[in-house]
This record gives C-alpha cells, structure tokens and sequence, in this order.
C-alpha cells in the first residue's frame, strides 16, 4: 500500500448503450401503421354505408307494412259497411 499526497482521479464511467438503426425496419413499421389506419378506416365507412343500406331497407319494409295495414284497415271498414247497408236495406 503507497503512501499518496494527491488523489488521482478516476477513470469517468457512461451509462451510454448504443441503439441499433435499422432504416428497413422502420420503414416497414411505416408501411404497416398506414395500412391498419386505412384499413380502419375503409372499416368505418363500410359500416357506415352498411348501415345507410339497412336504414333504408329498414324504412322501405315500415313503409310497405304501413301500406298494406292501411289497406287491410279500408276493405275491412268498406266490408263492414257493406255489410251494414246490406243489414238495414234487406232484413
């Protein structure tokens, strides 16, 4: 063990841990981000237009049905008033 007057300094340490570029990699990332977010989106306005299509035969099948009710609902009511007629003016 040496007797010293003086401190030597001591050798400076990094916590430096060097980073790998792989510019294809992340080129391909880039490609793959845009892809699923148009892919999303291409999904967003399918459903949205599934879903105008279904609005509208929806309303189409009301219509029909309110339709053909309106219609059930007349000959019913011109079947009892024949009826009606026929019951005063014939018995």
């Amino acid at each position: 063990m040496a007797l010293t007057f003086f401190k030597t300094p001591k050798n400076k340490q990094y916590n430096y841990k060097p980073v790998y570029y792989d510019a294809r990699k992340e080129a391909l990332e880039k490609l793959e981000n845009t892809a699923y977010s148009e892919a999303k989106e291409e999904k967003k306005e399918y459903e949205k237009a599934l879903r105008e299509r279904i609005n509208m035969r929806w309303k189409r099948t009301q219509q029909k049905k309110a339709k053909s009710g309106a219609r059930n609902r007349l000959l019913i009511i011109l079947g009892a008033l024949f009826l009606l007629t026929y019951l005063l003016f014939y018995l």
